[in-house]
């Protein structure tokens, strides 16, 4: 009695675990790309961050059988084959990716991102002046910089050093500091 339901227990656990590798190829495919019914704003951002996590994902992953390739540790059929299955899962991920942005009007975190940048260089353009009295000052303190530190001299062989250093970089002799 105790082995047929270990039996059941075993045949039913080896069934739940082996499931997913009996399902048709296109079956996996769709299972991970599907598209939502997209109702609101925080959907459709959510389902484009995850988009984009799986299109990085691929990415990493077809530089690293390119990697392994170049170093030797894939055959050039496996290479082949697993570089063909990454790019059209990436391919997949992206075109869902467009969809999406074409029926919700969304945009993905880098359009996000590329937006700032454009806004911040636009803003900084406009304060240029500032920027010029400011490169002004700092030209201005390195060239006051400069003199002091070039009167400083080694008491060995007369060379200028810098306030840092501890030995002098013509004849080595040590520097004393004040």
């Amino acid at each position: 009695m105790d082995i047929a339901i270990i039996l059941i227990i075993t045949a039913t656990v080896a069934i739940y675990i082996a499931f997913p590798f009996f399902l048709q190829k296109d079956d996996r495919a769709n299972e991970n790309f599907t598209t939502p019914d997209i109702k609101s704003e925080d959907l459709i951002v959510e389902r484009l961050k995850t988009l984009d996590n799986q299109k990085e994902n691929l990415y990493s992953a077809i530089r690293d059988i390119e990697f392994d390739y170049g170093l030797g540790k894939l055959s050039r059929e496996d290479f082949e084959e697993l570089d063909n299955k990454y790019k059209i899962d990436a391919a997949s991920v992206l075109k869902k990716m467009d969809e999406i942005q074409k029926q919700s009007g969304a945009r993905t975190p880098v359009d996000v991102l590329e937006q700032e940048i454009l806004s911040y260089r636009n803003k900084s353009a406009s304060n240029q002046t500032d920027n010029t009295e400011i490169e002004n000052e700092i030209t201005a303190f390195r060239s006051a910089n400069r003199k002091i530190v070039s009167e400083i001299k080694c008491l060995q062989c007369g060379a200028g050093h810098s306030l840092g250093d501890l030995f002098c970089s013509k004849c080595g002799a040590k520097l004393n500091q004040k």
